[in-house]
């Protein structure tokens, strides 16, 4: 299915009303795509992962920390629809601080045989290089050998260099800016926004140290 464009120049989006913890204040350069969009946004993707998995369970496997809140909306809207699946999660890093490191450090709980033989979806917040992606796919394949492996992730970045892997469902095509909220972090603030902003360089100068525990 083809994903939603955002432009290079802001949007003319409204701000004024949105919610967010006050010490965040001063922390965005503007909003990129707000909360009602990403909701509108999931239930068009869950419809097309529901046209490909009529009938099946597929497994929706969660990259957290990031792709967590939209991973829910997607869940919803797959609930609305009458679609069984299955649910997995897994923890995976390559980011410090706003740029990719070039390596993937995996984590979490997950047992490869829970998807051995079912047809799984990954469901990611962002992909910009596709270096995760690149590490984890040969990792399931191998160690998992699933019966279909597929990507949804809620944003793509438009880079100069192609991405190294790609995904099937793509909620939105955004600009090379670093972006935080629904999920997504800059070194584990900013998650708890709803909607998806561009960080100024008040929030990346920001020590969250100033924060109470």
């Amino acid at each position: 299915m083809e994903h939603i464009v955002i432009p290079d120049a802001p949007r003319e989006l409204e701000s004024a009303g949105c919610i967010y913890p006050p010490e965040y204040e001063g922390h965005f350069s503007h909003l990129l795509i707000k909360e009602e969009e990403i909701i509108a946004r999931a239930t068009d993707l869950a419809k097309a992962i529901h046209e490909d998995y009529k009938g099946k369970r597929p497994v929706l496997l969660c990259v957290l920390k990031g792709a967590s809140s939209f991973y829910f909306h997607l869940l919803e809207a797959l609930q609305d629809l009458r679609q069984g699946f299955y649910t997995e999660f897994l923890r995976l890093s390559s980011y410090e601080g706003t740029e990719t490191s070039g390596t993937v450090k995996v984590g979490g709980g997950l047992n490869y045989q829970d998807l051995t033989g079912k047809d799984v979806v990954i469901v990611e917040d962002i992909i910009d290089t596709g270096t995760t992606l690149s590490h984890l796919l040969p990792i399931l394949e191998k160690e998992a050998k699933p019966n279909s492996l597929n990507v949804c992730t809620l944003l793509t970045k438009r880079l100069q260099t192609p991405a190294k892997c790609e995904a099937k469902y793509v909620g939105f095509s955004i600009p090379n800016q670093f972006v935080i909220g629904c999920g997504l972090d800059y070194n584990e603030l900013y998650r708890d926004l709803r909607g998806i902003w561009v960080i100024s360089q008040q929030g990346i100068d920001f020590d969250p140290k100033q924060l109470h525990a």
